[in-house]
């Protein structure tokens, strides 16, 4: 019977401490948590850590653009308007799936990212795009789609976030095929790698699914959005899972077998008997 480990995520202290140096420091210092994280609370149970096969699930409410066809924000992604998560994973030579099933009103979009610890939600920037006109600088708009180190990631990577590499993304709603977005960045239909491994993956209407190759033990951020501006949005749920691979499999039975074989092998004791 596996036991699941809550993980408690503190960083009132560290948000503290950030907010007293950019008060000493002037107002072009920023604290971390330039977007709101979801932490183990928001997922069901309380859990957020995957320590064994299985899923962990989390639930919510998105706009209907807040992800990509927001013409405002040049169908780049709307930071503030779409809902960020965190989960650790604990299990080395598992593929993991992320999957995201919205309601009967939202087409879901959504990416993935390693970071570097529990995601800390960025530093707001002055990052603004080039040759446009009325779109905020991030994390309002940013790059979901793009290269960690690409224009629009800078907010949540470097010296400003903690994100380290764009897995990938899906987009469910099949009319997207955007070419450049606010940030020069490509946002297609489909289920899309970045520079993850990608075993597989999916879209729907209104679901889309990613399944990452022997996901590397850590944590783990996940944005999800709408990608239909002519939708009303609405909830979804998104799901975690992890499935050990094959050879682990084999591993395990294969070590399974053996201690039976040892045990049927092993002689036998006699009891001595006394008698009463």
């Amino acid at each position: 019977m596996f036991t699941k480990k809550h993980s408690k995520l503190t960083k009132v202290a560290v948000k503290a401490s950030a907010v007293a140096v950019a008060a000493l420091f002037g107002a072009n210092v920023y604290a971390a948590g330039a977007v709101t994280v979801q932490g183990s609370f928001a997922w069901s149970a309380g859990d957020n850590v995957l320590d064994a096969p299985g899923s962990i699930t989390a639930a919510s409410f998105t706009s209907p653009n807040s992800y990509t066809d927001n013409p405002n924000l040049n169908n780049s992604a709307w930071g503030h308007a779409g809902t960020w998560y965190t989960f650790e994973n604990q299990l080395g030579g598992s593929d993991v799936t992320v999957t995201v099933n919205g309601s009967a009103t939202l087409a879901p979009g959504f990416t993935v990212w390693a970071t570097n610890g529990v995601f800390d939600g960025g530093t707001g920037s002055s990052e603004v795009p080039v040759g446009t006109t009325g779109v905020s600088g991030t994390p309002h708009a940013f790059n979901a789609t793009g290269s960690i180190g690409d224009f629009g990631t800078g907010w949540m990577s470097g010296s400003l976030g903690n994100a380290t590499t764009t897995l990938g993304y899906a987009v469910s709603n099949p009319s997207i095929n955007v070419a450049s977005g606010a940030w020069g960045e490509t946002v297609l239909a489909g289920a899309n790698a970045v520079d993850g491994i990608l075993a597989s993956g999916s879209t729907s209407a209104n679901s889309g699914s990613l399944t990452f190759d022997n996901l590397a033990a850590g944590w783990y951020a996940v944005y999800v959005g709408g990608t239909d501006s002519s939708t009303a949005g609405g909830g979804f749920d998104l799901v975690v899972s992890a499935v050990p691979e094959a050879e682990t499999w084999a591993m395990l039975l294969a070590g399974l077998g053996l201690i039976g074989w040892r045990l049927r092998n092993q002689p036998r004791r006699e009891l001595n008997m006394v008698p009463a």
